[in-house]
């Protein structure tokens, strides 16, 4: 994890909310992000997370996406808003947000944290 954002969980704690995953492949993708992913959390993504925040929706963070991502093929960046929440909110919603770089889309189910997309957690 990029030591120079704030609210991130360690990777530890990524790893551990990513045991949840069913998915094999998944898993081990997400698992391997934990630790060699790059972390953005500049001044674009802050305005990024204000206009996803003035939606209604409240993000932690996001994954800009290619069509051709997925498990042995993942993003290998996630944009992180630095919002303040509890250490395992912020590990589910880094396990999320990385699933969605190894290719996964809300309502796959698969076991990743908020399926729906909404993580209620504090």
């Amino acid at each position: 994890m990029h030591a120079a954002c704030r609210e991130l969980p360690t990777i530890e704690e990524c790893r551990a909310a990513a045991r949840s995953i069913t998915d094999e492949c998944l898993r081990e993708c997400v698992s391997l992000q934990c630790g060699g992913t790059k972390i953005n959390c500049g001044a674009d993504v802050k305005k990024e997370c204000a206009l996803r925040k003035g939606t209604g929706v409240s993000a932690l963070g996001y994954v800009w996406r290619p069509a051709d991502a997925g498990c042995q093929n993942p993003v290998s960046e996630v944009n992180w808003c630095e919002e303040p929440s509890s250490r395992e909110c912020r590990a589910q919603a880094m396990v999320h947000e990385l699933a969605h770089a190894c290719g996964w889309k809300h309502r796959q189910g698969l076991g990743v944290p908020a399926d729906d997309g909404d993580l209620r957690c504090e």
